[in-house]
């Protein structure tokens, strides 16, 4: 279960000297409003319900999510250590009432659209039909959407025209961009929003299921094949890879090390794996930089160590 921030009561805590919201709830990312962050409290092995550090999502030991409208940790840092400076002040608040009390502005509640799961018979209108069925089901367009390559360059969407010109009027086009871009900020914000919004549903098993059938098909499964063999030969300065069995090639350094830091926190769950094949010395430091961070420590490399033709590149393999 997720806590909605717009209409549920949540606790007022104090937190590095600010005064936040706390749910025991995971905060749903894609609710966050425009300009207000959001952060995890992750507990350890021994005691995973017992906030020790501040993170941006706690892939394991969730021990509570924090809202507030002033940053709490500097952004290129993994986490920040929060000891004995997290405590509860007794009382409960809604956003708007948190507001109000700190004197600052309230965000407007985004508009919602209700999912839900199409019926059996609305299985065809997620893919092209023949000119007859458009006709026959009054089909102005369609549209097709992705997240990019790996799922975190951003929303596209393509319009495709079908059945007469004269329905797609300017009151529908205004009204599909609307929709559309009230989901962009939200579940259709990028690949991660989606699943997180998808993990949570049972009544998504058996598009899954039907997605994992499409996967397997042989022409799909050679098509990908091939794919991953031009990648697996193209020059790359990074490869990464996930216990799922996706596979990718960097060949851009700024895209790989931005994978590596927005993946690395998250591994034992996804099983993400990065190795650094470039000789280039500021990429290979970067990369163990982040991995001592991940475990609260410092690299004790300097730069020019790096350049030591036979030290270990660095990554998790």
């Amino acid at each position: 279960m997720q806590i909605n921030i717009y209409k549920d009561k949540m606790p007022v805590a104090r937190l590095f000297g600010a005064s936040v919201l706390y749910s025991a709830k995971p905060i749903p990312r894609e609710d966050v409003p425009q300009g207000w962050y959001c952060y995890d409290l992750r507990g350890t092995a021994r005691h995973p319900d017992e906030p020790h550090a501040l993170v941006d999502l706690a892939e394991e030991n969730h021990a509570g999510s924090i809202l507030s409208y002033l940053p709490l940790k500097k952004g290129g840092s993994q986490f920040r250590l929060v000891k004995d400076m997290f405590q509860m002040t007794g009382t409960y608040s809604t956003l708007s009432e948190f507001c109000v009390k700190e004197s600052i502005l309230c965000p407007e509640t985004p508009i919602r659209y209700l999912l839900c799961p199409a019926f059996p018979e609305e299985a065809g209108l997620f893919y092209a039909q023949t000119p007859e069925r458009d006709e026959e089901l009054g089909a102005i367009g369609h549209v097709r959407i992705d997240f990019g390559c790996h799922g975190r360059e951003g929303f596209y969407h393509t319009w495709w025209p079908r059945g007469p010109e004269e329905l797609n009027t300017q009151e529908f086009r205004e009204e599909l961009d609307k929709v559309v871009n009230d989901l962009r900020r939200g579940v259709l914000k990028d690949l991660p929003s989606m699943r997180r919004y998808w993990d949570g549903r049972e009544w998504l098993s058996e598009d899954r299921l039907r997605m994992a059938e499409f996967k397997d098909d042989p022409v799909v499964a050679e098509a990908a094949a091939r794919l991953q063999q031009v990648l697996d030969e193209s020059p790359a300065v990074g490869r990464v890879t996930f216990a799922s069995g996706e596979r990718w090639n960097y060949t851009d350094p700024e895209k790989y090390l931005q994978t590596a830091r927005e993946e690395l926190p998250c591994h034992a769950a996804t099983g993400f794996r990065c190795e650094t094949l470039t000789d280039d010395p500021e990429v290979r430091k970067a990369v163990d930089d982040m991995l001592c961070g991940l475990y609260g420590e410092e690299n004790s490399r300097a730069l020019e160590d790096y350049g030591n033709s036979g030290m270990t590149m660095g990554g998790i393999s």
